[in-house]
């Protein structure tokens, strides 16, 4: 088995070094593990031949191991873990939704108390704004923060990539005021921090019936 871990990228050393832990941490004994490793590392190094990585292979790690713990273990787990639905989408949507929320709800605020100091944004202006930071965070999430391992990094490639939506966001908040008002409505400081609060309880419920993982999560505590 050694001679085959050998053989393995750094990234795929990573994943194995992922999944022995977690099958550990389900109760499989030394034995156990040796035996799953060894039909599992001729899978991998199978899918280098063709620079297939092991994660997109056969999973994340969670969900690799998963497939050996009994079903009423794997029930329980999913139903008592609040952050287990990291599908993209949904990341994406409940970090839009608090971008959106917070804005709305904060420039709404401060315009009931200084009207002549606030800036609101028009409803298009916020809904791109905050679809495009809910794309950052999610992209700083699925490149850094959901790394295996014990040691995180970048990959200069992945972070050119969102410093370009970045700069995407910068510049169209910069002349997104050249929109016409007809399709770039504002409303009044009431109805803005209405519409905020209605984004945030809709994040809520969301995150709440779909499980949804906080892209913001990550950055106290991780799954490996």
């Amino acid at each position: 088995m050694e001679n085959l871990i050998d053989e393995l990228t750094a990234k795929n050393k990573e994943y194995v070094h992922a999944v022995t832990k977690q099958l550990m941490l389900v109760g499989k004994s030394d034995d156990e593990v040796k035996t799953i490793l060894n039909e599992l590392l001729p899978q991998i190094i199978e899918g280098q031949k063709t620079a297939t990585p092991a994660r997109k292979l056969l999973g994340t790690p969670t969900e690799f191991v998963d497939q050996y713990v009994p079903k009423a273990a794997v029930n329980k787990k999913n139903s008592n873990d609040k952050n287990s639905n990291d599908k993209p989408v949904w990341m994406w949507l409940d970090s839009t939704l608090l971008f959106f929320g917070f804005i709305y709800l904060v420039t709404g605020a401060i315009s009931l108390f200084s009207p002549k100091s606030a800036q609101v944004y028009g409803l298009v202006t916020t809904i791109i704004m905050a679809a495009l930071a809910g794309l950052v965070m999610y992209m700083i999430y699925k490149f850094y923060y959901a790394q295996t391992g014990e040691r995180r990094k970048w990959n200069w490639k992945q972070m050119l990539l969102v410093v370009a939506v970045v700069l995407v966001w910068s510049a169209f908040s910069t002349f997104s005021v050249l929109l016409p008002r007809a399709i770039n409505p504002v409303f009044n400081s009431y109805i803005t921090v209405l519409i905020g609060v209605i984004a945030l309880v809709v994040k809520y419920l969301l995150k709440r019936k779909f499980h949804i993982r906080s892209t913001l999560a990550p950055m106290s505590t991780v799954q490996k």
